[in-house]
């Protein structure tokens, strides 16, 4: 009989938890639980830091955890489907296109992931598609100013600086992600 002395076995810390599986039931839950997180953090952290885009550190991290944790090929867009559903519920105020702004991040996440070189490494790839995802937001209000005559605060500088630092908080958030996705990983192989 093995000694008891207090520590864990990672084996089965990680043993009943599939990290990665198909869309089921609970899965569908957990992704969509996860957009409800990018709305309530976007929502309840309304800072103005001056600085377009810096809510994608959290919300790209979210749904690139939605993508890394599903085989569904649809699994970052289901969870950016439940923002855009939660969003009007907690009070999200970006008027008509508010559902493509947290839609189209996701679609492009899933898009990138199964566009993928089969050589590229996760590290890199992966957290620049989501900068690249992150970024689709303020390329969507430069259209809509333009071809609608909509307005947007982020925009008063003009549309480069918006764009820059939506890459960089998308780029961030994904990295995190993957980073933490990694580090999980590797916990539940020893």
């Amino acid at each position: 009989m093995p000694g008891m002395n207090g520590s864990f076995s990672r084996k089965r810390l990680f043993g009943a938890i599939d990290l990665t599986g198909g869309l089921s039931a609970g899965r569908l839950v957990w992704l969509l639980s996860l957009g409800v997180a990018v709305a309530v953090l976007e929502q309840s952290f309304r800072w103005p830091l001056q600085m377009p885009g810096h809510h994608g550190i959290e919300a790209m991290a979210l749904l690139m955890l939605a993508r890394l944790s599903c085989s569904s090929p649809w699994s970052a867009s289901i969870a950016a489907g439940g923002a855009a559903i939660a969003a009007p519920a907690l009070g999200a105020e970006h008027g008509v296109l508010m559902p493509l702004f947290y839609l189209l991040p996701g679609a492009l996440l899933d898009l990138g992931y199964r566009l993928r070189p089969s050589s590229a490494t996760f590290a890199l790839y992966l957290p620049l598609v989501s900068a690249l995802a992150w970024a689709s937001k303020p390329v969507l209000r430069v259209l809509a100013n333009v071809s609608m005559g909509m307005q947007f605060g982020s925009l008063r500088a003009g549309p480069v600086y918006p764009v820059i630092t939506h890459l960089l908080f998308g780029f961030v958030g994904g990295l995190a992600a993957v980073l933490l996705w990694r580090m999980t990983e590797r916990a539940a192989e020893r």
